[in-house]
């Protein structure tokens, strides 16, 4: 075919018309991943934290939202974890949120898993509950994961542990949200529950 023909075949209109016909098609196809997956993080103007929405056990798709008019715990870790490591920190917030609840004050700590694909509901149930039966263990899609445990400052690389089982390094600090879903402050994971106590009465006060 001739370079006059192509031309007559590949005019204006007709350009406008397959590129008008590719842009819907890619629409649809971000839409049905958005659906399936869920929407992109957002941070909401927050220096740390965001929107999401992850994957609750047994209870279907979460949101920052669910949570709101709660003091939000979020912390990353995953189920190859060593428990020696990973259990005192799931305790902690626990027996944080059993306390707090005595005072009334609404507490939700929010464990996310940082291996998605290894992590299906029944591992982090199986790993999280006994160690920390108040704590909500989180998972979702690889790349919503990945986003949020960059809005929240995660870290996400791989060590490894005994056996060789790799495992990736649970967050250093647990974040911290105020019930409107602000960012609030930090602590370090090992601080301890009378600890993180304290560190919620602060933040409570200073608002």
């Amino acid at each position: 075919m001739n370079n006059k023909n192509l031309r007559k075949i590949w005019t204006p209109t007709r350009i406008v018309i397959v590129v008008l016909v590719l842009a819907l098609a890619l629409s649809w196809r971000v839409y049905r991943l958005s659906e399936k997956y869920g929407e992109s993080v957002s941070t909401q103007g927050n220096e740390i934290g965001g929107s999401y929405r992850l994957v609750a056990l047994g209870e279907g798709n979460v949101t920052e939202g669910d949570f709101r008019g709660n003091w939000v715990l979020v912390w990353f870790f995953d189920t190859h974890c060593p428990k020696t490591l990973c259990g005192p920190v799931l305790k902690t917030m626990s027996d944080a949120k059993k306390m707090l609840t005595r005072e009334g004050i609404k507490l939700a700590p929010l464990a996310i898993t940082l291996d998605p694909l290894h992590d299906e509901s029944d591992d982090l149930k199986k790993y999280a509950l006994p160690l920390g039966d108040h704590v909500v263990p989180l998972t979702g899609s690889p790349s919503m994961i990945e986003k949020v445990a960059r809005e929240f400052h995660a870290p996400n690389e791989l060590v490894k542990g005994d056996n060789d089982v790799s495992y990736h390094i649970p967050a250093p600090r647990i974040v911290i949200m105020d019930p409107q879903g602000r960012y609030a402050g930090t602590i370090d994971s090992t601080a301890g529950t009378e600890a993180l106590v304290t560190r919620i009465h602060q933040l409570a006060h200073r608002g």
